[in-house]
């Protein structure tokens, strides 16, 4: 097929683009490729161990009713050794947490929410942890570590519960004006509809103030 010689030279400007760029146009594509790849592989992934991890927490709900602590800790620990990254992991050491507590294993239930605060992805489920590790803490009278604890950073939505907890260490440290304040900043900051009201007025009544 014969080209004229406008034709000619456009072919000729067409190598001579392609033989500039053509190979970083080749390299991007195939960086575009393998990214676009990479992310599709990093998804089927993450829901692959996700899938994995839910198999696992399967096992700690089946454990939780019979309270066997060593069991709910070894399965606490392989969620969080191999599935760090799924939201199974930090449920997990809240319960087994939460079960530690309940048998005053105070040292293991710091551990688990420990682990919580610092690896968690979502703060609903840090700001749970603070407040039980508050209650850990508070219950062994490490009233400073406990405070800390209450007046970090949270979500708006767990105000009213943080300045419970407020309420509830100062009260332990002998302020009983500060822990009718911090209550009376919780009633303002909780949902009408929330049932913790009642339970935080009765503390108002009792403290008298």
């Amino acid at each position: 097929m014969a080209f004229d010689l406008q034709e000619q030279e456009q072919i000729e400007e067409l190598k001579g683009f392609w033989r500039g760029w053509g190979r970083w146009i080749a390299a991007l594509v195939v960086i575009a490729c393998l990214g676009y790849l990479g992310m599709k592989g990093w998804h089927l992934y993450r829901a692959e161990q996700a899938e994995k991890a839910s198999a696992v927490f399967a096992r700690m709900e089946t454990a939780l009713p019979g309270g066997d602590l060593k069991q709910l800790k070894a399965i606490s620990a392989e969620l969080r050794r191999d599935y760090a990254s799924t939201s199974y992991a930090p449920r997990a050491a809240l319960l087994t947490a939460r079960v530690a507590f309940d048998k005053d294993d105070y040292k293991l239930a710091g551990e688990e929410l420990s682990w919580v605060i610092a690896n968690a992805k979502e703060a609903d489920v840090v700001a749970v942890a603070r407040l039980r590790q508050a209650a850990v803490l508070l219950d062994q009278k490490q009233y400073d570590g406990a405070l800390k604890e209450v007046s970090a950073e949270h979500p708006a939505a767990f105000d009213g519960f943080f300045l419970d907890m407020k309420g509830d260490i100062l009260f332990a440290k002998g302020d009983a004006k500060g822990a009718a304040a911090a209550y009376k900043s919780a009633l303002a900051k909780l949902a009408p509809e929330e049932p913790m009201r009642d339970f935080v007025q009765a503390k108002i009544d009792a403290i008298g103030s």
